[in-house]
């Protein structure tokens, strides 16, 4: 199974995950266009710190590229080198040039507005790091490939957010969109991309996380969005 993600077919999906999910948390414009400009602008604090972290790191291999040897993902010396950390890193900086860089920081940005906006700060910093920690862990010990980059954490992120409108008796538009988000995700891994299986650990992270610490007032879901109260 690939991780590399060359495909731009596959970043079509990709893009698509993270457009679906941040699109159908969000306040519905028809009914209040204040508030769904506002869900963007201005970014809460702990999404801007989630993606400047991401793209200091990025940016820093694009200038010094030997930190990808010492970032990325490379099974064999995780398994046989003891260098763990790698798991964790590997998330933090980019494999691919400029362009692809920009596409992941790109698709970060959306994400870590409409997750911190749902989730609340700590839930959502603690399921990007969760996220690329199960998703390392896949990518080195069942499914090996050497990279590194930002896209499964952040594909992970994206589909909590679908994971949890199940649990929490979101209405119907959201529902749908979890189970777009769910058929995608089985079309990337029939498609042989590991991306896929970062999908649907985020569903299921979201659904447990969802369950036994749910954002407070889950009852506004029901009308599209958290906003600004989890917690």
């Amino acid at each position: 199974m690939s991780a590399s993600g060359d495909d731009p077919l596959l970043w079509a999906f990709y893009a698509a995950v993270v457009a679906l999910t941040a699109l159908a948390a969000m306040p519905d414009p028809r009914s209040s266009r204040a508030a769904a400009r506002a869900w963007w602008w201005p970014p809460p604090m702990a999404a801007v710190v989630l993606w400047g972290v991401v793209a200091v790191a990025s940016v820093t291999r694009l200038i010094v590229p030997s930190l990808v040897e010492l970032f990325r993902r490379e099974p064999v010396r995780t398994r046989d080198g003891g260098q763990w950390w790698r798991v964790l890193t590997a998330g933090l900086v980019e494999d691919g040039g400029v362009v692809v860089t920009a596409a992941n920081l790109v698709l970060l940005a959306v994400v870590a507005i409409a997750a911190v906006r749902i989730w609340g700060w700590y839930r959502a910093a603690a399921l990007f790091v969760v996220g690329q920690i199960l998703w390392g862990l896949f990518t080195t010990f069942v499914s090996p490939s050497v990279g590194a980059g930002t896209s499964g954490a952040t594909l992970a992120l994206a589909a909590s957010i679908a994971g949890l409108w199940p649990v929490v008796g979101a209405r119907r538009r959201l529902l749908l969109a979890s189970s777009a988000t769910f058929l995608l995700g089985v079309v990337l891994v029939a498609f042989d991309d590991a991306h896929g299986v970062a999908v649907l650990i985020g569903m299921l992270l979201g659904a447990v996380l969802g369950t036994v610490l749910p954002p407070r007032r889950p009852a506004v879901l029901n009308s599209g969005s958290l906003g600004g109260v989890a917690s």
